[in-house]
């Protein structure tokens, strides 16, 4: 495979949010006292993936970038960790957000030519007309009625920054969109990054980042007590279907049922995490679910609440 190249999550608590939630800093305020209130929960040298997000966030810091990782959010076929996150403070998107470079009140995608072929046979046009359609389809939801998501071209030059920490690619433009959907990754990052047994069980995840100020406090620019979202990242696993793997009889395809894994359920399952949706149930069942159940094309009741939610407000206050 060639790299590609170059984490609202809303927290509903009307449904079993299913999240970890962790803080590096004393609990404090982010901006003025109506601010977004943070807190320390799990000790991060009891979780591995835990101390390495605080790890990288360190890196980015240090470097003088002001993101910041707040949510990895896996999808997983059989039961699985669904991911991590620091805040108890929902993130959210805002709009006209010069630091992200915001194309107005539109949200951004691209699809990562690059990493698009599956070691399953499905080439790059295939998978990005599936993520197209995914997005399209979450585009048309009412739900998302006063924001447009707009697809830009692949500009051809790194355009992701996770994969860097671990090895898997370089320290790219974080800023070419709002939301990569950077293509089929190796095994051994899925490893890397979820732990032993990652490799085999995580389909696909994605990564939230959050601006902070220099301080490396996360930001609220527009006072409206959510934390402000930077960027996604989405990777999916290319083990899935991979002849020389235990993986081979799972593998990628367009609208198969399983054993087979459906690219267009997995990436309206991750840009939901994109669009700031986190993983709820089951009960009920619903595209956010955290375990792969076969095909799912549309969002179920429970999806278009969580949906509501988020972006019934956009593009205020």
């Amino acid at each position: 495979m060639a790299f590609p190249k170059t984490l609202c999550r809303s927290a509903l608590t009307v449904l079993a949010f299913v999240t970890f939630a962790a803080c590096e800093r004393t609990p404090q305020q982010a901006t003025a006292p109506t601010g977004p209130q943070f807190s320390r929960t799990a000790p991060a040298e009891q979780d591995p993936l835990l101390a390495r997000v605080l790890q990288i966030n360190q890196q980015l810091a240090a470097s003088g970038q002001h993101v910041a990782i707040e949510a990895l959010d896996f999808f997983t076929v059989g039961n699985g960790r669904p991911g991590v996150r620091l805040h108890q403070t929902p993130f959210r998107w805002v709009p006209n957000d010069p630091r992200r470079l915001a194309d107005g009140t539109n949200i951004t995608y691209i699809f990562d030519q690059s990493g698009g072929h599956t070691a399953s046979g499905l080439t790059a046009a295939q998978t990005e007309a599936a993520v197209d359609a995914a997005l399209a389809t979450w585009s048309s939801d009412d739900a998302l009625k006063k924001v447009a998501l707009v697809k830009r071209p692949d500009p051809g030059t790194d355009i992701t920054i996770f994969d860097a920490f671990f090895g898997f690619g370089g320290f790219g433009d974080p800023f070419a969109a709002d939301i990569v959907d950077a293509g089929f990754y190796p095994r051994a990052f899925f490893e890397a990054v979820g732990g032993p047994g990652g490799g085999r069980g995580i389909l696909a995840f994605s990564v939230s980042f959050i601006f902070v100020d220099d301080n490396g406090n996360p930001t609220d620019i527009n006072g409206d007590n959510y934390l402000d979202t930077a960027l996604n990242e989405v990777y999916y696993n290319n083990t899935f279907g991979d002849p020389a793997s235990d993986r081979a009889g799972n593998p990628w395809r367009i609208n198969q049922p399983l054993p087979a894994i459906d690219v267009q359920t997995v990436a309206l399952h991750e840009n939901g995490h994109s669009l700031e949706l986190g993983h709820f149930g089951p009960p009920p069942d619903a595209v956010m679910n955290p375990v792969y159940a076969g095909i799912r094309h549309a969002p179920l009741p429970t999806d278009d609440a969580g949906m509501n939610a988020v972006w019934q407000s956009w593009p205020n206050p």
